[in-house]
């Protein structure tokens, strides 16, 4: 029983709270004085001769809910109360969710007049669910319900998380006076890799108890982790064990992926460009620890959603029935393969007035048959070398209402940043923000253009004082 509990608490805690989209905050692809931004497009050049990115100080966190604070919940004799009705209406018949963690432990950045080069060495965690509505719905509403009586539901699950080193080269090489293209190398080592599929269906019987029945299995591999099952076949995930650590110096999980840009300088005030990232997989051929419990013999008749909203799940859940059982087997395949995230950019910047810059981007993430387009309105303004301003406007398929800023500021061989999508939304109206994503990071920059470098008029402007 306790399995069944934590499985459907924790997939209910990621749908409402952290259900994720976009790899990239869309804004940062604008802050040309921040040498990150060549991630985005690596056509892009970058304004220091060589930049340091300070060891483990540059995170990007990306989140996005389905729901917003006001969806959700609601007041009621002056307690806020979880809106049961509402969550459920927010849901379609199958949702997905997409997000990822990342942090550049080190990197250096090299421009020379005509070409650049650069090296980083990166760690990142994506996780993707995919879960249909029937997986909530009978369960939060209960027995009783007359549309439910007799008819199968379907709580197909697949939920998939894994991390991964990603030791990048890249470089950018300027063909003539207008045209710069780029490409970045990706050598990929996964770590660790935790996979759950719920095959099954749950089915309100049409009889005077009208209790709750579940048909199918779920099944579980794990890379990385050591065993997460205990000897009564509860699952037990113990992240201080001997496995987790050593694998994180594993190199036997390895993949390859490349990005590529181009940047096009129409005039000196006019650019067009475009980028594609992360066309690539990682293969993992580690041995994997796999599980199976079946469904079949477990009944259920409602969910206590005020003590399940509290974190009270052994209370949550009053009448459930036998147990979900974990058992080995081998009936999983040994070798997998995650694909990255695909993401297209395409942008177009215009000097306004001296330092000023405005910038469009239509960016587009495939992944997993989904499909994930956004738009940003960029402004910002460089003064002087060492301080930048802008703000932002961000439109996705979730929300048409995100307001993001950027900043970056320093002195000669120091420079602080920080940038996000939304970060007015959801400072100012926090219970009505959708989505949140931020990238922040101490950099230490050196050189400045030499009289000889060939640079482009507009670039030099902006470096000029």
């Amino acid at each position: 029983m306790k399995n069944l509990k934590y499985i459907f608490f924790s997939l209910f805690t990621l749908a409402f709270a952290s259900q994720v989209r976009a790899q990239q905050v869309n804004t940062l692809y604008f802050m040309n004085s921040v040498a990150q931004s060549m991630k985005y497009n690596p056509a892009k050049q970058s304004e220091a001769k060589f930049t340091l990115a300070f060891p483990a100080l540059n995170n990007s966190l990306h989140v996005y809910n389905q729901f917003n604070f006001n969806d959700v919940y609601m007041e009621r004799n002056d307690s806020t109360i979880l809106d049961v009705n509402g969550f459920l209406d927010k849901l379609d018949p199958e949702n997905t969710q997409l997000s990822s963690v990342a942090t550049e432990i080190i990197g250096a950045y090299y421009q020379k007049d005509k070409w650049g080069v650069n090296l980083s060495v990166n760690y990142q965690v994506i996780e993707h669910l995919t879960y249909s509505e029937g997986l909530f719905r009978p369960l939060l509403t209960g027995t009783g319900q007359d549309e439910y009586l007799g008819v199968k539901h379907d709580i197909s699950t697949i939920a998939d998380v894994y991390g991964f080193y990603d030791i990048s080269l890249g470089g950018n090489y300027r063909i003539n006076d207008k045209l710069v293209v780029g490409a970045t190398l990706k050598f990929l080592f996964g770590t660790h890799q935790l996979n759950g599929q719920i095959n099954g269906f749950v089915l309100q019987e049409d009889n005077a108890a009208m209790n709750l029945s579940f048909g199918g299995d779920i099944a579980m591999r794990s890379r990385g982790l050591g065993e997460i099952v205990d000897e009564e076949g509860n699952l037990d995930v113990d992240l201080e064990n001997d496995e987790f650590t050593k694998s994180f110096s594993s190199l036997s999980n390895t993949g390859f992926a490349i990005d590529l840009g181009a940047v096009y300088q129409f005039n000196d005030e006019l650019t067009f460009e475009a980028s594609v990232r992360n066309l690539g997989a990682i293969k993992w051929k580690d041995n994997s620890n796999n599980y199976v419990a079946p469904l079949d013999n477990i009944s259920y008749s409602g969910v206590d959603i005020i003590e399940l909203f509290n974190g009270n799940v052994d209370d949550s859940f009053p009448s459930i029935s036998d147990s979900v059982i974990f058992e080995n087997t081998d009936t999983l395949s040994v070798e997998s393969t995650s694909t990255l995230p695909t993401i297209v950019n395409l942008a177009t910047t215009y000097e306004v007035w001296k330092h000023t810059t405005a910038g469009v981007l239509f960016s587009q993430m495939f992944y997993k048959g989904d499909y994930y387009p956004s738009l940003t309105l960029s402004l910002d303004k460089q003064f002087g070398r060492f301080f930048g301003l802008g703000l932002s406007y961000t439109a996705d398929k979730s929300s048409y209402a995100n307001l993001g800023a950027l900043v970056s500021f320093g002195f000669p061989g120091f420079q602080l940043y920080v940038v996000s999508d939304n970060i007015l939304t959801a400072g100012f109206q926090w219970d009505q923000a959708k989505t949140a994503n931020v990238r922040f990071g101490l950099n230490l920059p050196f050189g400045k253009v030499y009289k000889d470098d060939k640079m482009p008029n507009s670039l030099k402007r902006r470096l000029r004082n």
